[in-house]
C-alpha cells in the first residue's frame, strides 16, 4: 500500500509539474505575441506617419471657407480632419495631393468610414486664392472638400502649428509658393494627432485614418 501511495504521489507531482511547465510556456508565448504586436505609432510609420503620443493643440484662427462661410478651427471637432496646405496655381504637388485625397475618400467610403472624416485645403497663397478662386478649384476634385483662405498672419499661425512651411519665390504675376508636403490629421477633439510625410499614396491616407479610427473607437 505504501509503495502504491508513493507511486501515486510521484505521478501526481510529475503531472502537476508538467502542467505548471506547460502553463509557463503558454504564458511566454502570449507575452511574446503581445510584445511583437506593432503599436499604433509603429503601424503609422509604415504609411509615413508621425504620430504624437500627446496630441498637439491647434491654435484658434479665423478663416473663410470657399463657399463664403466663416470658419474657425473650433469647427475641427467631432470628426477626423485631414488637412493639406497648397494653392490653386500650384503646378505639381497640389493637384496630385488633391487627386490622392479624392481616391482616399472613395476608399474610405467603400470601408464605411467616410462619414467620420473631412478633407481640407488651406491655401498658402491668399493673394490669388480668393473665395471665388477656391470655389472653382477645390470642388473640382471632390464636392465634399473644403478650401480655406484668409489673412496672412492667420494662415501662418495655423501652418506653423500643423507642421507646414511655405514662402514666396519669384516676383510679378508668375510667382510661385514653395511649401512643405505633409498632410495633417486632426482628431475629433480638435488636436493635431498625426502628420503624413511624403512620398504619398492614397492608400497611406486611407490606412492612417482607418488605424486612428479603429484605435480610438471614434
Amino acid at each position: 500500500m505504501n509503495s502504491t501511495n508513493k507511486t501515486n504521489r510521484s505521478i501526481a507531482w510529475t503531472v502537476g509539474l508538467s502542467l505548471v511547465v506547460i502553463a509557463l510556456m503558454v504564458l511566454a508565448i502570449v507575452v511574446k505575441t503581445l510584445g511583437d504586436r506593432p503599436t499604433l505609432k509603429q503601424q503609422l510609420e509604415l504609411v509615413n506617419g508621425v504620430h504624437f503620443d500627446t496630441p498637439r493643440l491647434v491654435p484658434e484662427v479665423e478663416l473663410t471657407r470657399h463657399d463664403g462661410d466663416p470658419f474657425t478651427t473650433a469647427q475641427w471637432q467631432g470628426k477626423w480632419d485631414l488637412i493639406t496646405f497648397g494653392y490653386s496655381y500650384c503646378p505639381d504637388i497640389c493637384p496630385t495631393n488633391m487627386a490622392d485625397m479624392n481616391v482616399a475618400l472613395q476608399q474610405l467610403t467603400a470601408l464605411g468610414l467616410a462619414d467620420r472624416v473631412r478633407f481640407w485645403l488651406v491655401t498658402v497663397d491668399p493673394e490669388r486664392d480668393s473665395v471665388a478662386q477656391l470655389s472653382l478649384y477645390v470642388p473640382y476634385y471632390n464636392p465634399e472638400f473644403v478650401g480655406l483662405t484668409g489673412a496672412d498672419d492667420q494662415l501662418a499661425t495655423l501652418a506653423n502649428q500643423l507642421g507646414a512651411v511655405f514662402f514666396r519665390e519669384g516676383t510679378g504675376e508668375g510667382y510661385t509658393i514653395a511649401h512643405s508636403d505633409n498632410y495633417a490629421i486632426v482628431d475629433p477633439d480638435g488636436n493635431l494627432s498625426t502628420l503624413l510625410r511624403p512620398p504619398h499614396k492614397p492608400s497611406h491616407i486611407t490606412d492612417a485614418l482607418a488605424l486612428l479610427m479603429n484605435s480610438s473607437g471614434r
